[in-house]
């Protein structure tokens, strides 16, 4: 009794990390199922329609990503840069 644990691999660690230090690259079915979980239902319906006016031509790549980031908030700060991440992604 009273012995210290293991010390710790360093590999082990920094083998686990994703590359360059961000987060792991995610899909757009991946996010919308995401997104839908962490909004109301509300929320991700205004979303929805801010993508379909921007699929549309009817607002710029930048409103659709200031409403994204109205409609998720602070709170939800990582989904809008994989909301931006997916844009960018798909040269919008």
């Amino acid at each position: 009794a009273g012995q210290a644990p293991p010390p710790m691999e360093p590999m082990a660690t920094s083998a686990t990390m994703p590359p360059s230090g961000g987060s792991p690259v995610i899909d757009g079915k991946q996010f919308f199922r995401q997104a839908r979980s962490q909004l109301s239902y509300e929320a991700f319906n205004l979303f929805l329609a801010s993508i379909k006016r921007l699929n549309n031509q009817q607002q710029t790549r930048e409103e659709t990503l200031e409403e994204a980031r109205r409609t998720f908030g602070p709170e939800l700060s990582d989904l809008y840069k994989d909301f931006e991440n997916l844009l960018n992604r798909h040269g919008m």
